[in-house]
C-alpha cells in the first residue's frame, strides 16, 4: 500500500508508506497526484530535475510535497514517474528526476485541488516495516 486516507474533519489527512526513504518520497509524489488527477492518463513526455536541501528530514519531506505542488500550480507539471537519484537523511538533501507532462484538464481531470501540506498532526516516523509520514493537506 502506497498511501491511505485517514479520517479528518475539514482537510485531507493521509498516511504515506515506504520500505525506505526513497520509496516514501516516491509514494508521496504518487499520492499527491493520484488524489488530484487521473494519474493513469499522465504520459511520460517531459523530464524535470528536482534538487532540494532542508533544515531537517521532516522539513525535507514537506519541502518535497511543496515543490511538487509548486510545479503543478505554476507550470501545470504532473509527474507520472519519480526516480530518486540521491537522498541523504544526514544532510537533508534530495535529487530526483520527474517524468510526466503538462496538465490537460480534458484528459487528466481534476478530482480535488491540494493547496499545501500543513504542520497540523504531521509526523514522519520509522518503524519495523519502514517509514510512514502522516500529513494533513490543505484543500
Amino acid at each position: 500500500m502506497r498511501y491511505r486516507l485517514l479520517e479528518h474533519t475539514a482537510d485531507l489527512m493521509v498516511a504515506v508508506y515506504g520500505k525506505d526513504l526513497p520509496e516514501l518520497f516516491c509514494n508521496a509524489a504518487f499520492m499527491l497526484f493520484d488524489i488530484m488527477v487521473d494519474i493513469k492518463q499522465v504520459e511520460p513526455r517531459l523530464n524535470e530535475a528536482v534538487e532540494l536541501k532542508s533544515t531537517d528530514l521532516e522539513e525535507l519531506f514537506l519541502d518535497w510535497l511543496r515543490e511538487l505542488l509548486y510545479r503543478f500550480s505554476t507550470r501545470g507539471f504532473v509527474p507520472s514517474r519519480v526516480v530518486i537519484e540521491h537522498l541523504n537523511p544526514a544532510s537533508f538533501e534530495i535529487k530526483a528526476q520527474l517524468t510526466g507532462e503538462v496538465y490537460q484538464p480534458d484528459r487528466h481531470g481534476l478530482k480535488i485541488e491540494i493547496k499545501t501540506p500543513t504542520y497540523h498532526n504531521y509526523r514522519l516516523e520509522q518503524d519495523a516495516t519502514g517509514w510512514v509520514a502522516t500529513v494533513v493537506l490543505d484543500v
